[in-house]
């Protein structure tokens, strides 16, 4: 995994808040309904370098949280999207999730199950490959990386001017590397509506508005800013130079 893709796996994890309101598990065969849905720019050494959309609904009582990412690497369009499904509950508690890339002519697709709420099993295919498939243990206080937004939205609010949060987050493409968890921690700036968050080894600062979603999000050492937009046309435009 190099760089741009750690980077980006990381934003596909705490990237897009849509920080939702929270949400209360939905009665079986309850109505479905989206929650939220946003765009967002990216860009790398000031230069423009992808952009994704988040997207989150309540589907049959669960949560369902996709994030798809378009992103230029080598001249090339890179397009990644990633899907899971979480209980709607207080700890989102991880239940399976999807995750696709395309580049150039290489398919990557990862499956991961989560078992018992404690065991983690990924079958991933590169191409024609079928991968070994992996088992891990995964903690109960664990949640999938990329519902990460909406766990801050929560969690956020509640913590005052330098109080911070632990959490787990469940890692969904890099299950290969053996850990399939690693841990964080936010912490509330003196600013209001400032937040910085250590995951992976990287500090990153969030700027929410008054509803929980984020204006922009940065990761100084990186040189990586994240904005969000008004929707897929000022995205694309982004990207595209037009």
């Amino acid at each position: 995994m190099n760089l741009k893709r750690l980077l980006l796996s990381f934003f596909a994890a705490v990237i897009a808040l849509p920080v939702l309101a929270e949400t209360r598990p939905a009665p079986s065969g309850g109505p479905d309904r989206v929650l939220s849905d946003h765009w967002y720019t990216i860009t790398l050494a000031k230069e423009p370098y992808g952009y994704y959309n988040d997207r989150v609904e309540v589907r049959k009582g669960r949560l369902f949280y996709q994030n798809h990412v378009w992103k230029r690497e080598e001249g090339a369009i890179v397009e990644e999207q990633l899907g899971t499904y979480s209980e709607n509950n207080a700890a989102l508690s991880p239940l399976f999730f999807n995750y696709h890339s395309t580049y150039r002519a290489t398919e990557i697709t990862i499956d991961g199950t989560v078992s018992g709420r404690t065991e983690l099993t990924v079958k991933a295919r590169r191409g024609s490959e079928d991968l070994p498939v992996i088992k891990r243990g995964i903690s109960t206080r664990a949640f999938f990386s990329v519902v990460f937004p909406y766990w801050l939205g929560k969690v956020g609010p509640k913590l005052k001017t330098g109080q911070s949060e632990s959490f787990l987050a469940v890692v969904e493409d890099n299950i290969d590397q053996g850990r399939a968890m690693l841990d964080g921690r936010v912490k509330a700036d003196k600013e209001p509506g400032k937040f910085q968050v250590n995951y992976r080894g990287f500090d990153s600062y969030w700027w929410l508005d008054k509803n929980g979603v984020a204006d922009r999000i940065e990761m100084p050492a990186q040189k990586m800013q994240v904005r969000r937009v008004s929707g897929a046309e000022e995205a694309r435009r982004f990207l595209d130079g037009n």
